[in-house]
């Protein structure tokens, strides 16, 4: 069942315009079976130092849409440079803010910014894509009592 919405979610990743490279790239991850599920994660998912990324039960069980801009959002951080965690932290003890802020807040973009390609292209998933944002936007700000946009 999580495979076929795995490869449901890559499909949709790889059909919208301007996430097709990230949809490949997605689709060979799992292909070399670098997306995993772990349910006893507690976290939704999680991006490996090795290029691996693990889904926990919630993304596991969530709809393939959802799970698509959790790729997305865990995509993003295997580009980043790992470095960025450590300037994250400190950053944010020095300015006193939440120490892991400046590493997910470009993440979190980057699935809010999937799902307002969805909406743009599959009126279909246009009010799942909005409730989609609506979440990210609430966890990001209880996470980083921050506003995401």
């Amino acid at each position: 069942m999580i495979l076929a919405s795995i490869q449901q979610a890559v499909q949709l990743i790889q059909a919208t315009p301007g996430y097709a490279k990230t949809g490949v790239e997605l689709a060979q991850m799992a292909s070399e079976n670098r997306i995993r599920v772990n349910l006893d994660l507690d976290d939704r998912a999680h991006a490996g130092l090795m290029g691996a990324i693990t889904l926990g039960p919630e993304a596991a069980n969530s709809s393939f849409l959802s799970l698509a801009q959790t790729l997305v959002h865990e995509h993003f951080h295997l580009q980043q440079n790992p470095l960025l965690k450590t300037a994250s932290f400190w950053s944010g003890v020095a300015t006193r803010t939440s120490p892991m802020l400046r590493y997910e807040k470009p993440a979190y973009q980057a699935a809010f910014q999937f799902l307002e390609a969805i909406k743009k292209v599959r009126p279909a998933l246009a009010d799942e894509a909005e409730s989609e944002q609506a979440a990210i936007r609430q966890v990001f700000f209880d996470g980083f009592n921050e506003d995401l946009i």
